[in-house]
C-alpha cells in the first residue's frame, strides 16, 4: 500500500463540533442546576436542624447562644447565594448556547433571503426583457439574418470548393485553406472547452459561492423567469411547484428534460409512494460469494479498517458497466449478526435512463428527494440477502452511493424495516439528507470537489455526523500517483479534467492518508463502530438492478 499525501483537514460535526459543544454546554448547565438543588436541600435539612430548640440548648452560655445564631444566620445567607449563583451560571450557558444558535439561524437565513429576493428580481427583469416585443423582434431578425449570413457562407464555400479556387490558393500561396479552416474551428472549439474545465473547476475551489448559487441564486433565478413573485418562494409549503432551493430545482430539470428524452418518464409533482421499476438479480463476484460461508480468503473477514472499508466499496462500480449493491454479513463476537451494505457510485455518464441504475438519471431523482431505481436495488438487495430487522446495518457509498444511502435513511419506511447505525460516505452531496437520531454517519469530501457542493450547502454540524473536508495538495497527490505506478501522462490527463477531485485514485489517496496519520476523528469513528469492523464474514451477496 502506498503512502498518502500529507493533508490539511477541516472537521465540521462530530464530537469536537459546534453543536456537539452546544450540547455539552446544556448538559454542563444540567448538572449544574442539579447540583444547586442539591445543595439548598442540604441547607433545608441544616436550617430545620439548627431551629431546634435542643440544638440551642447546648449552647453553654447564652452569649455563646448568640454568636452561635449570628454564625448561623451568615451561613446561611452566603449559601442561599452561593445556590442562587449556580443557578446562573446554568442559565447563563442555556442562555449562551440559545443565543448561538438563535443568531446563527438568523444569519442563514438573511443570507437566504437576500439572495433569494435578489436572484427572483432578476429573473423577473431577464423574463421581461426576453419576452418584451421589441426584443423578440431584435433577437428574431437577427437570428433570421444569421441563418442567411450563415447559409450565405456556406454556400459561398462549397462552390469556391467546387470551382477549385481552394486549391489554386494552395497551389499559389502554399496555404491548404480548409486544413487551417478546420484548425481555427479546433481552436475556438478548444478555447470553449478549457473555458469550461476552467469554470468547473473554480466552481468546485470556492465551494461557499458555489453553495449559495445552488441553494438560492439558481432557484430563486428560475423562480422569477417563470412569474412567481418573490413573497412565494417563502411559503411553508408549495408541494414542489415552486424551485426554492438545489432540490425542488433539480425535480423541475428532471421535469422540463423529460418530454425531449431524457432521464425516463418524469412529472413535476412526482407520487411519493412510486416506486420505479427495476429488475434485481444476484450475481456472482467470481470469488465464491453469494453463497453462505462462500467468501473468498481475502474478503472472508471484515474490513478491519476505513481504508478497507473504502476498498470494498470503491470496487462496486470501479470499471464497471452497471454497478453492485454488496451486502456483507459480519459474525460478531457477541453473537450477533451486523451487515455492511455497498452502495455503488455512477458508472454511466448518460442524461437518457437506460437499463442500467447507476447513472445520472439516478442521480437527480435521488437529489430531488425522489425514488429511485436505485433505492429499490438496495431495498431488495437487503430483503433478499436475509437481513432482518433487529440487525444493525453500515451503509457505504461513494459518489451517487452515498447520496443514496444518506437518503435513504430520509424514508420512514425504510427505516422502520433496516436498523442502520452508522453511514459512511465519500464524496458525496448529502447535506439535504441529514442522519436521524441515533446514526453515526461519517462524511469525507475533497475541498476541490464539486459533487459534493452540488446540494448546495455544506453538511449539518451535529455531534452525530462528522464530515472531515480535505484540502488538496496537487503536487503530494501528484507524487502519490506516481508512488502507484502512473505515468506522467497519465497524471497530468487526470488533473485536466474538470472534476479531477472527484476521483476515485484522489479519494483512496486521501482515505490512506489519514488513516497512516491516525486522524483522530477517522479513528473515534472507527472504534465507537468498531463491531463492524471485527469478526468472519458468515455470507456475501452481491446484485445488480436494471430497468426492464
Amino acid at each position: 500500500m502506498s503512502a498518502g499525501p500529507a493533508q490539511d483537514v477541516t472537521v465540521t460535526g462530530g464530537s469536537g463540533g459546534t453543536t456537539a459543544r452546544l450540547d455539552d454546554m446544556r448538559a454542563g448547565a444540567d448538572v449544574l442546576s442539579a447540583r444547586a438543588e442539591e445543595f439548598e436541600a442540604v441547607l433545608v435539612t441544616l436550617a430545620r436542624a439548627e431551629a431546634d430548640a435542643t440544638v440551642l440548648a447546648l449552647a453553654a452560655s447564652p452569649v455563646t447562644g448568640a454568636a452561635l445564631e449570628v454564625a448561623c444566620a451568615r451561613f446561611f445567607a452566603r449559601s442561599a447565594g452561593a445556590g442562587l449563583r449556580i443557578r446562573g451560571i446554568a442559565s447563563a450557558l442555556r442562555g449562551c448556547a440559545d443565543a448561538y444558535e438563535s443568531a446563527d439561524a438568523l444569519i442563514a437565513a438573511s443570507f437566504a433571503l437576500v439572495l433569494d429576493t435578489a436572484a427572483n428580481v432578476a429573473g423577473h427583469m431577464v423574463r421581461a426583457v426576453v419576452f418584451h416585443p421589441v426584443t423578440m423582434l431584435v433577437v428574431g431578425s437577427a437570428a433570421v439574418q444569421g441563418l442567411v449570413v450563415g447559409t450565405g457562407v456556406v454556400h459561398v464555400w462549397n462552390a469556391a470548393k467546387d470551382a477549385g479556387v481552394l486549391e489554386h490558393i494552395e497551389q499559389v500561396t502554399g496555404i491548404d485553406v480548409d486544413e487551417v479552416a478546420e484548425h481555427g474551428a479546433e481552436a475556438v472549439l478548444g478555447v470553449l472547452a478549457d473555458g469550461a474545465v476552467w469554470v468547473v473547476q473554480g466552481a468546485g475551489e470556492h465551494s461557499e459561492l458555489t453553495g449559495a448559487a445552488m441553494e438560492h441564486v439558481l432557484p430563486g433565478f428560475v423562480a422569477g423567469f417563470l412569474g412567481v413573485p418573490p413573497g412565494l418562494v417563502f411559503t411553508p409549503a408549495d408541494w414542489g411547484a415552486i424551485p426554492r432551493d438545489s432540490q425542488t430545482l433539480t425535480g423541475f430539470v428532471l421535469a422540463g428534460l423529460s418530454p425531449f428524452g431524457f432521464f425516463g418518464d418524469q412529472s413535476l409533482l412526482p407520487d411519493p409512494q412510486h416506486r420505479p421499476p427495476v429488475d434485481v438479480r444476484e450475481v456472482d463476484d467470481g470469488d465464491g460469494h453469494g453463497r453462505p460461508g462462500g467468501a473468498s480468503a481475502g474478503h472472508a473477514h471484515a474490513p478491519g479498517s476505513v481504508r478497507a472499508l473504502w476498498e470494498r466499496q470503491w470496487a462496486q462500480s470501479r470499471g464497471r458497466d452497471n454497478g453492485r449493491v454488496r451486502v456483507e454479513q459480519i459474525e460478531g463476537a457477541d453473537g450477533r449478526r451486523r451487515h455492511i451494505v455497498y452502495v455503488p457510485a455512477t458508472t454511466q455518464n448518460t442524461l437518457r435512463a437506460g437499463q442500467e441504475t447507476t447513472d445520472h438519471t439516478t442521480n437527480l431523482e435521488t437529489a430531488s428527494g425522489r425514488r429511485s431505481a436505485q433505492h429499490e436495488v438496495v431495498r431488495t438487495a437487503i430483503e433478499e440477502a436475509g437481513v432482518e430487522p433487529e440487525d444493525e446495518v453500515m451503509l457505504v457509498g461513494y459518489s451517487q452511493g452515498g447520496l443514496v444511502a444518506a437518503s435513504l435513511l430520509a424514508d420512514e419506511e425504510f427505516r422502520q424495516r433496516v436498523n442502520v447505525t452508522t453511514v459512511f460516505t465519500v464524496g458525496s452531496p448529502v447535506s439535504d439528507f441529514a442522519p436521524p437520531d441515533g446514526v453515526d454517519m461519517l462524511s469525507i469530501e475533497h475541498e476541490q470537489d464539486l459533487v459534493p457542493d452540488l446540494d448546495g450547502a455544506r453538511n449539518a454540524d451535529t455531534a452525530d455526523w462528522a464530515t472531515l473536508t480535505v484540502d488538496l495538495d496537487e503536487a503530494e497527490q501528484r507524487e502519490a500517483l506516481a508512488g502507484k505506478g502512473w505515468s506522467q501522462e497519465r497524471i497530468d490527463a487526470a488533473f485536466d479534467g474538470p472534476v479531477y477531485a472527484h476521483g476515485g485514485e484522489l479519494y483512496d489517496n486521501t482515505l490512506t492518508g489519514l488513516e497512516e496519520s491516525g486522524h483522530p476523528e477517522l479513528a473515534q469513528w472507527q472504534e465507537r463502530n468498531s463491531r463492524f469492523f471485527d469478526g468472519p464474514l458468515g455470507s456475501t451477496h452481491s446484485f445488480e438492478g436494471t430497468r426492464p
